[in-house]
C-alpha cells in the first residue's frame, strides 16, 4: 500500500485485489473441476502429513518441504498414516506413498482437502504479491498484474495442486518485489520481508537457487552503487543484504525444524543413502559442492539430498535424449529455443500481447525507484532461471518448470495498465483491458487448464503434435477414464489396458477391469496378444520411428472409440510386442529393487526380449549387463552395455554414453566379474 493514502481508499485497494485473487481461485476451480490428482500429488500429500505430524522428513526428500507442509496442514486428522516402512529407490516409495492414498484413506477426500488447502495458501501468496506491487508502483499497477495471473491458465491450474512450481514462482516474485522495496530504501523491514521472501523460495524448490542467484547479483549491484556515497555506505548496504541472506537460509533451517539429519532421532530412512545420491551424480563440480556442504552440515541433509536428486534429473537430464518441439524431436541437446516455445505456446496470446505493451510503454525514468529496482530485480530472477532451464537436459517438465517466467510475465503486463490509468482519457483506459478480455473470451471455454495451450500450437486439442511434454497431460484423465469404464467396459465385462501414464494404485483401489500386460518376470506372451480396451495418449497417434513406434503397427486392429481430451480409447484385438517389452522392462525393475532379486537367469532372458525388440532402451540395456555380471558372464556383459552405443535409432545422451563407455573400460581389464560393480541405472531416478 502507498503511504499518504486514505483509509477509504486503502480499503478499496485491498478489496479490488482480494476480488481478484478470489475471481482466479473461481476460475480455477471452473477449469480443474473434473481433474484427479497429477502423478506426483499423492507423494507430496503423504509426505506433508508425515512432516506436520512426525517431524521426519525421509519422504520425497528430493522437493523441500514448503508446499508439502501446506497440503499435509490441510488434511482431516482422520488421514491415515501407517507406519514407515524401509524405503528401497524411488519407485518403492512412490508405491507406498499411493497405498496410503487410495487403500488407507478416501482418496476423494483427501483431494478436495488438497485442493481447498492449496487454493488458500497460493491465494494468500497472491495476495501479498499484489499489496507489495502496491506499494512500490501503485495499485492500478498492482490490480493489472494479479488480473493477469487470475486469467493465464497454467497458473490457474496449478492453483489447487499440491506440487512445487507454482509455489516457486510465486514466492520468486514475492522475493523479487521485496528485493525492489530493500534497494530503494534499506530500510530493516525490507530486510526481513527479503529475508522471508528468500527463505521461502529455497523452501519452495531447489530450482529456486537459480532464481535467488539473479535477485543476489541485482542486490549486489545496489551494494556497489553504495560504495560510490563512501565506504560506510558500502558496508551498510552489504550488512543488510547479508543479513536478509542470512534469515534466508534461517528459514529454510526452520522449515526443517532446525535438524540436519532427516529423523527427530538423528536417521536419515531417505530410499537411498545419501552417500550414494552424491555419488551418482556425474557432474564433478556438483559432486563436490554437495559433498562439502552435507559433509560440514551447511543445509539439511533432506534439502541435500533433494538438490543432488534436482541435479541429476534436471541439469543431468535423467538420459533424455529428444525433445520435441514445434513437431520435430530434436536428437541429443534441446534447441535454444526450447523454453522460450514452451512458454510462447502455453501463455494466450491477449496476455502475450498484454506484458509486451506493458514493456514497449514502460518510461524507466517515471518509475519510482522501488519500482526500477523491482523490475531489474524481476529480469535479473527471470534470466537466470531461464538460463538454468536452457543449460539442462530435462526438458520433461514443459511449463510448469518455466512458471517463474510466468508469474513474471505479470509485472510488465501491469505496466499497460498502470499507463492507462495515468492517462486522462476513458479510451485508454478502456484499451487497457482489451488484451485481459481477449484472454478471458479465448480461453473462457477452456474445460481443462491444465492441457490448454494457445492457437500458435494449434490449440489445445491439437497441441500434442506439437510439443511433448508434461504441459500437455501429468495423469489428471483419471476420473472420466473410470466414467468410461463403468458405462463401457464393466457391462461387456472387458479388459481395460493402459499406455497412459496414471496411477495403477487408482485403477486397482476402484476395482477396475484393469490389468497389466505383464504380471510378473515369467511372462511368455513373446507376441504380445492381447483384447479388450486400451488407453493410450494422443502422442500414440503419431509415428515415433526414434522409439520403434509406429501407429500403422501398432494401433492395427483397433479401433479409437472415445477421445477424452489428451487420451484416447481403443477397442479390439492386437499384437503389441513393444507395449509388451515396456511392461516386462517394469516388471523386471520390481523384481530387483522391490522383492529383493535372484534368478538371474530368468532377468536376462526377460531382458534379452525387451532388447530385441527395442535396442534404444538404455534401461533394460544396463540392468542387462548387470545381471551378466552377476552370472559371471563378462563377454556378455559387454555386449548387452554395448548395445545403446550401437544402435542407431536414439542417441544416447553424453552423460549416460561417458558411464556406459567407463564401464566397458573396467570391463575389458577385468577377469573377475565380481571386482566390477554395476552400473547405476540413469533411468531410476
Amino acid at each position: 500500500m502507498a503511504p499518504g493514502q486514505t483509509a477509504t481508499a486503502r480499503v478499496a485497494g485491498i478489496v479490488l485485489l482480494l476480488v481478484l485473487v478470489l475471481a482466479g481461485i473461481a476460475r480455477s476451480h471452473w477449469g480443474t473441476r473434473s481433474d484427479s490428482f497429477t502423478i506426483d500429488e499423492p507423494w507430496h500429500v503423504v509426505a506433508g502429513v508425515s512432516y506436520v505430524r512426525t517431524g521426519d522428513f525421509r519422504l520425497n526428500p528430493e522437493h523441500p518441504p514448503l508446499v508439502k507442509l501446506a497440503a499435509g496442514a490441510g488434511q482431516s486428522r482422520d488421514f491415515v498414516l501407517p507406519p514407515f516402512a524401509p524405503l528401497v529407490e524411488k519407485s518403492q516409495e512412490r508405491d507406498w506413498v499411493e497405498d496410503v492414498v487410495f487403500f488407507k484413506n478416501d482418496a476423494a477426500a483427501v483431494q478436495r482437502a488438497t485442493r481447498l488447502s492449496l487454493w488458500a495458501f497460493h491465494g494468500a501468496l497472491v495476495f501479498a504479491l499484489g499489496l507489495l506491487l502496491w506499494r512500490a508502483l501503485g495499485l492500478a499497477w498492482a490490480a493489472g498484474s494479479l488480473a493477469f495471473l487470475a486469467l493465464e491458465p497454467s497458473v490457474a491450474a496449478h492453483l489447487p495442486v499440491a506440487m512445487t512450481d507454482l509455489p516457486l514462482a510465486l514466492t520468486l516474485a514475492l522475493a523479487v518485489a521485496c528485493a525492489g522495496l530493500l534497494l530503494s530504501t534499506w530500510q530493516w523491514r525490507w530486510v526481513l520481508a527479503a529475508g522471508m521472501a528468500l527463505g521461502l523460495v529455497l523452501g519452495s524448490k531447489h530450482s529456486g537457487l537459480a532464481g535467488v542467484a539473479g535477485v543476489g547479483a541485482v542486490l549486489a549491484v545496489g551494494v556497489l552503487a553504495g560504495w560510490r556515497e563512501g565506504w560506510a555506505e558500502g558496508v551498510r548496504r552489504l550488512g543488510r543484504v547479508a543479513a536478509a541472506g542470512v534469515l534466508g537460509v534461517a528459514v529454510l533451517w526452520a522449515m526443517y525444524g532446525f535438524r540436519f539429519h532427516a529423523g527427530p532421532d538423528g536417521s536419515d530412512g531417505f530410499n537411498r543413502a545419501m552417500a550414494d545420491k552424491v555419488a551418482d551424480l556425474n557432474i564433478p563440480h556438483w559432486r563436490l559442492a554437495i559433498g562439502v556442504a552435507d559433509e560440514a552440515r551447511l543445509l539439511p541433509r533432506a534439502y541435500l539430498w533433494g538438490l543432488a536428486d534436482t541435479v541429476r534429473a534436471g541439469v543431468e537430464g535423467r538420459g533424455q535424449s529428444t525433445h520435441f518441439v514445434w513437431g520435430v524431436n530434436h536428437m541429443g541437446a534441446p534447441p535454444w529455443f526450447t523454453w522460450p516455445s514452451i512458454v510462447v505456446a502455453k501463455v494466450p496470446l491477449g496476455l502475450l500481447a498484454m506484458s509486451l505493451l506493458g514493456l514497449l510503454l514502460l518510461r524507466w525514468k517515471s518509475l519510482p525507484p522501488a519500482g526500477r529496482w523491482l523490475l531489474a530485480a524481476g529480469a535479473g530472477a527471470g534470466l537466470v532461471h531461464l538460463a538454468a532451464l536452457m543449460s539442462g537436459q530435462g526438458t520433461y517438465g514443459g511449463i510448469r518448470h518455466a512458471l517463474p517466467l510466468v508469474v513474471l510475465l505479470a509485472l510488465p503486463a501491469g505496466a499497460l495498465v498502470a499507463f492507462a490509468w495515468r492517462q486522462a482519457s476513458a479510451a485508454w483506459r478502456a484499451a487497457a483491458l482489451v488484451p485481459l478480455a481477449a484472454a478471458l473470451v479465448m480461453t473462457f471455454g477452456e474445460p481443462r487448464l491444465w492441457e490448454y495451450h494457445n492457437e500458435l500450437a494449434g490449440g489445445s486439442e491439437g497441441a500434442y503434435r506439437q510439443f511433448g511434454n508434461e504441459g500437455l497431460d501429468l495423469g489428471q484423465r483419471w476420473h472420466e477414464i473410470k466414467a468410461f469404464h463403468d458405462a463401457v467396459i464393466v457391462p461387456e465385462g472387458a479388459t481395460l489396458y493402459s499406455d497412459y501414464w496414471f496411477m495403477e494404485e487408482q485403477a486397482i483401489a476402484a476395482r477396475t477391469n484393469y490389468r497389466r500386460k505383464v504380471d510378473s518376470i515369467d511372462d511368455t506372451n513373446i507376441a504380445g496378444v492381447y483384447e479388450g480396451y486400451f488407453i493410450y495418449p494422443m502422442m500414440s497417434t503419431l509415428p515415433w520411428p526414434e522409439w520403434g513406434w509406429d501407429p500403422a503397427v501398432g494401433l492395427a486392429g483397433l479401433e479409437q472409440v472415445k477421445r477424452l481430451g489428451f487420451v484416447a480409447v481403443y477397442k479390439g484385438r492386437r499384437e503389441d510386442p513393444l507395449g509388451r517389452a515396456g511392461d516386462v522392462y517394469g516388471r523386471v525393475l520390481e523384481h530387483l529393487y522391490r522383492r529383493g532379486g535372484g534368478r538371474d537367469e530368468v532377468v536376462a532372458a526377460r531382458l534379452q526380449e525387451v532388447v530385441a525388440i527395442a535396442p534404444f532402451h538404455v534401461g533394460a540395456a544396463i540392468e542387462l549387463g548387470n545381471a551378466q555380471l552377476r552370472l559371471g558372464d563378462l563377454d556378455a556383459a559387454r555386449i548387452a552395455y554395448r548395445l545403446p552405443l550401437e544402435q542407431q535409432m536414439t542417441p544416447v545422451e553424453p552423460l549416460v554414453k561417458s558411464q556406459i563407455e567407463a564401464q566397458l573400460a573396467r570391463l575389458d581389464t577385468a577377469t573377475d566379474p565380481a571386482t566390477v560393480p554395476p552400473l547405476r541405472n540413469p533411468w531410476m531416478e
